[in-house]
């Protein structure tokens, strides 16, 4: 439980609506005082962070701090003081008085994430492995799922889905339109000049036109939002083309679903790049897609890249099967944790996943850290591999196959 104690109710609704919106799971308990917040703090011994103004007239937080600190239940309770105090003589007894945090208002939802948003990460009850690490990672900036994704899905849902409807949603999108003409223009489909939407659904076919609307818009919310780099983006369509290729080879049926799973697989990397300048150090081991990557993000940011990208595909509305191939593509086996019907066609994508990633390492779309031998790989995904039921050999052959199909990747990005 959180004690707040303010008596300025434009920081206490603040701090409420963020807590509740981001961790639903902490209980607030609100004085507005510093008398009713000294009574709380003697009577109640739940409390696991205390987050206390300091005004002129109704809370004395310093006061607050040291008489905290002086006691023996809650000497070591996290205690974060947010005031308009900003003389060096007020910070530096806070500071000797060992406050958590000092932060000065006016404060925002920015100032929030940064300040006092570890701090919440900690005391939010313990919910299911992937709650608690999904819940760690709410100060990141999840991008929402576009609008023209939502109308594009909308419409194909339909038993007859309108062309004329998708390509008046597209065209709505300056972004998107530009980049489909771009790609269509390519030498790749050597279709002459291609200037309308109408031709460029033409040129790339309804399902390559679907996959590069998804990509497009992905590129610009992540652009947006996050850090992402030109290698980046070719490690993501690089790996979205190999998988569909490998489940053209291996699960006919997955084609399209497994080019989502490639693309959206490190989405959330540029987001951790942008939140965490530290992560740059884990970054290649992160696109290598080494497992030993997860349990470093694990350790030092309380969730992982894996779990949130997988977060976001799951907020953009894709299948459940796209989201537990993407949660699990650091691990050495499958293990969902909700029994779904949509199970063993994700352990599928997941196994496609991993092989592709090991592809397009080789052939240098991922990173710079050393390559994983293929007898190596075969031992540490070995439950991959017998999904696809391949052995070293197929493995080889798979690679060497998938040079050509690399080589038609488009600079479109």
């Amino acid at each position: 439980m959180v004690l707040l104690i303010t008596h300025s109710m434009a920081l206490q609704k603040a701090l409420e609506t963020y807590i509740k919106k981001n961790y639903p799971t902490i209980e607030i308990d609100t004085v507005h005082n510093d008398i009713d917040g000294t009574k709380k703090i003697a009577s109640d011994n739940t409390y696991k962070l205390i987050l206390s103004d300091w005004d002129l007239d109704f809370v004395n937080g310093y006061e607050l701090l040291v008489n905290v600190r002086n006691s023996q239940k809650y000497k070591d309770l996290p205690f974060v003081i947010i005031t308009d105090k900003r003389d060096k003589e007020s910070i530096l007894s806070c500071i000797k008085a060992s406050v958590t945090a000092y932060v000065m208002q006016p404060i925002d939802t920015e100032v929030i994430d940064q300040k006092i948003a570890p701090l919440l990460v900690k005391v939010a009850p313990k919910g299911t492995d992937t709650q608690q690490k999904q819940a760690a990672a709410k100060p990141i900036d999840i991008p929402p799922c576009p609008a023209i994704i939502i109308e594009l899905y909308k419409e194909l849902k339909k038993p007859t889905p309108s062309f004329a409807t998708i390509i008046g949603n597209i065209k709505k999108d300056i972004y998107v339109t530009a980049t489909l003409i771009k790609l269509a223009n390519s030498p790749i489909y050597g279709m002459g000049k291609v200037d309308t939407v109408e031709r460029a659904l033409q040129v790339l076919g309804l399902k390559n036109f679907n996959n590069k609307i998804l990509a497009s818009a992905l590129h610009k919310s992540i652009k947006d939002s996050g850090a992402a780099t030109d290698g980046f983006w070719k490690h993501s369509v690089a790996t979205a083309t190999t998988c569909s290729y490998i489940a053209g080879k291996k699960s006919p049926g997955h084609v399209d679903a497994a080019y989502l799973v490639g693309l959206f697989h490190d989405c959330a990397i540029p987001l951790f790049l942008k939140r965490h300048a530290s992560y740059e150090e884990i970054v290649n081991l992160s696109l290598a897609g080494f497992i030993e990557a997860a349990a470093y993000e694990n350790k030092q940011y309380q969730t992982n890249h894996a779990e949130m990208s997988a977060f976001i595909v799951k907020t953009w509305g894709m299948p459940h099967m796209i989201y537990e191939a993407i949660r699990h593509h650091h691990c050495r086996d499958f293990k969902p944790q909700v029994d779904s019907s949509s199970n063993p066609e994700a352990k599928k994508l997941w196994a496609i996943l991993v092989l592709a990633e090991h592809i397009c390492h080789y052939y240098g779309y991922s990173s710079v850290v050393p390559l994983m031998p293929d007898a190596d790989f075969a031992k540490v995904f070995e439950k991959a591999l017998i999904e696809l039921n391949m052995d070293v050999i197929d493995l080889k052959d798979m690679k060497e196959d998938a040079d050509t199909v690399l080589k038609t990747i488009s600079d479109s990005f």
